[in-house]
């Protein structure tokens, strides 16, 4: 939802803004951590931005590149968003990175079920052969801080 970069052009805290608006702090936050807003909500936001509702309403398709705050993050995390403004890419969104973490999850899961299960079959039982599965692990735990990182530095 665009309402937090809506929020911190106006240099307004979440505090301030549920003063303004008339709405509890806990549902700007709830808000603006993508939960849908009620109507009502979206009256009262919109009435102190001074926007037409359907403005309230956009995703953020896009991660702004050129601000100076993107530009003050480090480089390797940086670098996790190369092709994000690519909407076929699908790595611009918060939600996006929760997805491909649980998939790579899983699929180490089932791999590893699976070397479980043929060697079970063959009669052998070789602890190297769960490299490739640890590996995948790994990558799920790279999604995993690249996720943090980006709550860390408000990114989404």
């Amino acid at each position: 939802m665009y309402l937090k970069q809506l929020r911190k052009r106006q240099k307004w805290t979440q505090e301030q803004l549920a003063e303004f608006s008339g709405l509890n702090v806990r549902t700007i936050q709830r808000i603006e951590s993508g939960k849908k807003p009620s109507l009502e909500s979206l009256k009262s936001l919109a009435s102190v931005f001074e926007v037409d509702i359907s403005i309230l309403e956009q995703e953020i398709g896009v991660i702004d590149k050129t601000t100076d705050d993107w530009k003050k993050l480090p480089l390797l995390f940086r670098m996790n968003f190369i092709g994000s403004e690519f909407g076929w890419l699908g790595m611009s969104k918060r939600e996006d990175w929760v997805k491909a973490e649980k998939q790579v999850a899983v699929f180490s899961f089932i791999f590893a079920i699976g070397l479980l299960v043929v060697m079970a079959l063959q009669g052998e039982f070789k602890t190297e052969a769960f490299i490739g599965p640890l590996w995948i692990l790994v990558v799920a735990y790279g999604i995993a801080n690249v996720i943090r990182a980006g709550d860390r530095y408000e990114i989404w």
